[in-house]
């Protein structure tokens, strides 16, 4: 067989100033940049067959915006949707996915800017793919898997009490211990030109980009990773970035009382540091094959309880909302946090459907299998991917091509489990496991 032709592309798509940054309970506007955002793109192709990766700076995918995205790459490049697998990288402090907040400056000016960024978005992430597809040249892919340690954490643990928590005080003495251990694995597919000159890679870790707070528009841990990587490689070198399960993973030690502000950089580095490592070990793929499937799965909606629903309404009508608190899962105000939990139940049960289309994504590169979850999944349900391959030779991506909350395992359904309350997680409790089980079965 003929050998793979790769190309890369990346394109900047740093929003304008004032548009609402994502991934928080309180609204927060984009007032500078830390780290400019991009899309990031590979085409593979081999014989007639062509698919691409699309890596993009951002919270979820949604299938009104992958649709128009797909639309317009498949007018450029003749790449069907099936074929074309569109990831976010699920930063905290990049692309708005409501394009129209604004509170900066003059909001006039800036509600304009950030109404043509919507369309011009849809347009540069799509044309990322079309420039990788118009820079094909012939390749050769290897295949490494490394392992980072120390920089990732499961953020539910079992309490003393009996009761799982998510996101405990740091260092409290209540903590029994995680109720799983994150999936440390730096699975990696280095492409290098006929000259044995670095083109890109495909790589996947599995830990939330939510490093960063505050109003400053950043790709978290992944900017540092490809900042990092131009370093080793050239500054040509395109790092597509897929978020492994991650839903249940955070950066937080609970062991240690705080990190420091710079910790997104130590963790990029990290992780371009093992990369280094494990791209000298890597091996050659000997298939030359290229195949891509994608389906739709109907699963039902998250059950609620009508009791949940009353006590939600409850709080909603008693609980009076504080403007200017910090509301998050660690319960920095409880009672605040239990209001903006109420609202997001009774909003979840107005604005869903009884059941959800729920996209499942395989691709195959030779001997290397990537696997594309939605949603943010548990680490349990990678492992469990990743052992119905049984190749060692596979990726298991996140947030792929659409996001309908968490999907924790059937045993983390508690009131103290953030994850797993109704509007954190919008799929029935089996929803991991039928995902997981289709996924296994996708490959050819």
């Amino acid at each position: 067989m003929d050998m793979y032709e790769f190309g890369f592309y990346e394109k900047e798509i740093t929003p304008p100033l004032g548009c609402g940054i994502p991934g928080y309970f309180s609204i927060r506007r984009a007032c500078d940049v830390l780290d400019r955002l991009y899309a990031r793109a590979v085409v593979v192709k081999q014989g007639e067959e062509k698919i691409a990766i699309l890596s993009v700076d951002g919270l979820h995918p949604k299938t009104d915006l992958c649709d128009a995205i797909a639309k317009r790459v498949e007018a450029y490049t003749n790449i069907p949707r099936k074929n074309l697998m569109i990831a976010f990288t699920h930063s905290h402090t990049a692309i708005p996915f409501r394009f129209e907040e604004v509170a900066f400056g003059n909001d006039e000016i800036v509600a304009e800017s950030i109404k043509g960024y919507a369309d011009v978005f849809t347009r540069l992430v799509a044309d990322c793919v079309t420039l990788a597809d118009l820079r094909l040249k012939k390749a050769i892919p290897s295949f490494g898997k490394g392992e980072v340690l120390g920089i990732s954490f499961c953020r539910d643990y079992y309490m003393k009490n009996g009761t799982p928590q998510t996101n405990p005080p740091r260092t409290s003495p209540e903590i029994e211990g995680p109720v799983t251990e994150s999936d440390k694995e730096l699975p990696l597919l280095m492409v290098k030109d006929e000259c044995g000159n670095p083109m890109g890679a495909i790589v996947g870790f599995a830990c939330h980009a939510d490093c960063i707070s505050g109003e400053k528009l950043s790709g978290d841990y992944v900017s540092v990773l490809s900042k990092e990587l131009k370093k080793a490689y050239g500054e040509e070198f395109v790092t597509v970035f897929l978020l492994g399960c991650a839903g249940d993973v955070n950066h937080f030690d609970v062991s240690k009382a705080a990190d420091s502000d710079d910790h997104y950089v130590k963790m990029g580095k990290k992780i371009a540091g093992e990369f280094v490592k494990t791209v000298a070990f890597a091996e050659e793929l000997k298939k030359t094959d290229l195949k891509a499937n994608l389906e739709y799965i109907t699963i039902p909606r998250h059950a609620v309880a009508a009791e949940k629903i009353a006590d939600a309404k409850n709080t909603i009508a008693t609980v009076k909302e504080k403007k200017g608190v910090k509301i998050s899962a660690d319960n920095t105000d409880p009672e605040q946090y239990k209001l903006a939990m109420a609202k997001r139940l009774v909003n979840f049960l107005d604005s869903t459907p009884e059941a959800f289309e729920v996209p499942v994504q395989c691709i195959q590169i030779g001997e290397f299998t990537i696997y594309g979850f939605n949603s943010e999944i548990f680490t349990e349900f990678g492992k469990m991917v990743k052992k119905g391959d049984g190749t060692g030779i596979s990726l298991v991506a996140t947030l792929c091509n659409e996001a309908f909350g968490y999907v924790p395992t059937r045993d983390m359904f508690y009131d103290t489990i953030y994850e797993s309350r109704p509007g954190s997680s919008r799929l029935d409790k089996e929803a991991g496991y039928i995902m997981a089980e289709k996924l296994i079965s996708m490959k050819r």
